[in-house]
This record gives structure tokens, sequence and C-alpha cells, in this order.
């Protein structure tokens, strides 16, 4: 039989053995619980974009496709980007200024609100949804009859350095290389347009002679260029103006499809009007820098 300070001290050993296990358990309670796993559906969520690169706001509804009831109605500024997390296709509907359209918009896509003809409000495909870098202009391709004379009016040949700013899909810069043996770079902000502009070069045998980049075109090195195409927003060619001032050699050709470059004027020297395969006008504006 224990005596009484055997006795005292087994009490005491119990009570800090039972302290102890205490403690243990109020801890492992307190500790965060491991973060939940994202489940399938949040793994297929895409963001859509949508920007206002008008001077005006604009409302418009929006709505997962085939369900207008649950309709949301949105006011978006001049400058202003809205962003949707979704797996599924979204409609949206809103006013051009001359009539009300509805269109459909795919999952992880950027939109974009901008001005066609004149003060005619509707979305175009191509907005980069970025704060850090000018969204220069939508990506809508150049058709190919159009690619083929811009090329012929600036006189491409095997001896010069093409740079098309805003590329998209490497066409211009293909056509170049593969018709004339130009060396070309094309550039444009959205990477995926870059892989599929790497894609369709070495389709055509050329991925020796072109090179594409991801970056801000405002923030290019253009200072190899003989020859430069824009298809770009008439405010986004008055932006691209000083980097081709301060780069560019005397004698570099520029060329333009559909807009003209601000205050160029007296470097203007050919327009030309080319129809496309559906029988619309484009226009060409050549410079001599």
């Amino acid at each position: 039989m224990k005596n009484a300070p055997d006795r005292v001290r087994a009490a005491i050993l119990l009570l800090a053995v039972i302290a102890g296990v205490s403690a243990s358990c109020a801890r492992r309670e307190a500790a965060p619980a491991p973060p939940a796993t994202e489940t399938a559906a949040a793994l297929r969520l895409k963001e859509t974009t949508v920007r206002n690169v008008t001077d005006h706001a604009i409302t418009y509804r929006i709505y997962p496709a085939g369900k207008p009831e649950a309709v949301e109605t949105r006011e978006i500024g001049p400058g202003a980007l809205d962003r949707f997390r979704t797996a599924g296709t979204l409609e949206i509907e809103f006013t051009t200024g001359k009539k009300d359209v509805l269109y459909s918009l795919d999952p992880g896509s950027p939109y974009s609100f901008r001005y066609d003809e004149g003060t005619t409000i509707d979305l175009f495909l191509g907005s980069h949804g970025r704060a850090d870098a000018v969204d220069l202009a939508p990506w809508v391709p150049t058709p190919q009859p159009v690619v083929d004379r811009m090329l012929e009016l600036a006189e491409v040949g095997a001896k010069d350095v093409l740079y098309d700013i805003g590329c998209g899909d490497g066409r211009i810069v293909i056509t170049a290389a593969r018709r004339y043996g130009t060396r070309g770079v094309g550039i444009d902000i959205d990477p995926a347009m870059i892989e599929e502009s790497e894609r369709k070069a070495a389709a055509a045998g050329v991925e020796r002679q072109v090179r594409f980049v991801a970056m801000d075109a405002t923030k290019a090195d253009i200072s190899e260029a003989t020859v430069v195409s824009l298809y770009l927003l008439p405010e986004s060619n008055a932006l691209m103006r000083p980097l081709l001032e301060a780069q560019l050699r005397p004698k570099s050709r520029v060329v333009c499809h559909n807009y003209s470059i601000p205050g160029w004027e007296s470097k203007e020297v050919r327009t030309e009007t080319v129809e496309d395969e559906n029988g619309e006008d484009h226009y060409i504006y050549l410079y001599i820098r």
C-alpha cells in the first residue's frame, strides 16, 4: 500500500497528465481546418470579361444562356471592366444606338464595347482584360485579299524585316515569309494568339523566318523593322505614332488596314480601297517614315 506522500505524488502526476491531454485536445481543436478541395464545377469556371472602351456609360443585360429569368442588368462606365466567372455560355443584350442586339459570350473569352461606324456601339471579341497595358484593339482578322494587297503596296521583299503590331493569328507575317521570304516578327498581348501564330507558322513551314512575342506593343523595340503593319483603332495608331517616329529609320514603310495614323498626313503616299471575299470594302494606308 502506497503511503500518503506517494499518493499525493501520484495524484499530482495524474492531474498533470490530464491537463496535458486537455491542452493537447484544445490545441487540435483550435488548428485551422485544411482548405476545402475545389469541386469539379469550380475547376470548370472561366473568367469572361467585358470592357467598355467607349466614352459613354453602357447599360446591358446579361444572364446564363437559356435562362433569361436569371437576368442581371448592369451599367459599365467608360474604361471599366466587368468580370464573370462561369462554366457556360452567357447571353448579353444591349442597344447599339440603332437596334437591340443579343450576343452569346463564350466562357473564358474577352469582349469589349467599341464604336463601330462613328457613334454606333457594338460588342467585339478581344480585350485583354488587363489594367497594366493599353487595350489597342479587338482581334478582327484581316481578310486575305487585304493582307495580300497590304504587302504588295508596301513592296515587301526578302531583305525586309516586317513587324506586325497586334498580329492576331500571324497571317500577315506568315504570308510575307511564305511569298516573299521576308523575316517577320508578330507582337500581340494575348498569349493564346501567339501560340496560334506559332502553330500556323510551323504548318506553313516558315517557323525559322518568323517569331512571335507576347507583350504590350507600346513597350516593344521595333528598331530593326523596315516595314510595320497595323490594324488598330485610330486612337491606338495615334498612341503608337511616337514609337514609330522614335524607332523607325528613314524610308521605313508603315501600312495600315482601315484606319489612318493621325498627324502623319504629310507621310501618306498611297490610299487604296480593297474588296474582300464578301464584297465589303477595306481601306489601306501606306506611309513612308
